[in-house]
């Protein structure tokens, strides 16, 4: 698999894996990360535990609203399965608008699960 889709749009795979690197540089000193890499396999992308917090991030491109909101209910269901109140949806979108930005990120609940998106490049 390549960095790049046909579109020449970076893969979700380059942005978890920057991701991953950063908070390894970011929290490593105090929480443990443990990624599942991009395979596809219906799971939560990031682990975190933080001196017994723990926390989750699911990664995904951005295509769609449709498609946000389908990945809120997924990252939600997620949350639900490690029964946890809240998970971090980090985001990667193809554009740099403040404005598109701002309209795409925040909080919801979903089910009762506050589900944060958290917007990064694409």
């Amino acid at each position: 698999m390549g960095i790049r889709r046909t579109d020449l749009r970076l893969t979700q795979a380059v942005g978890h894996f920057h991701l991953y690197f950063w908070l390894k540089q970011a929290v490593e000193d105090f929480c443990i990360i443990s990624p599942e890499f991009p395979t596809g396999n219906g799971r939560v992308d990031l682990h975190l535990d933080c001196s017994g917090k723990r926390g989750v991030i699911e990664v995904k491109s951005f295509r769609s609203l449709p498609n946000l909101e389908k990945a809120k209910i997924q990252a939600a269901g997620y949350a639900e399965m490690l029964d946890l109140p809240a998970i971090t949806l980090a985001l990667f979108v193809p554009v740099d608008d403040e404005t598109v930005l701002a309209q795409l990120s925040g909080e919801s609940f979903v089910d009762g699960v506050r589900v944060a998106v958290a917007i990064g490049w694409g």
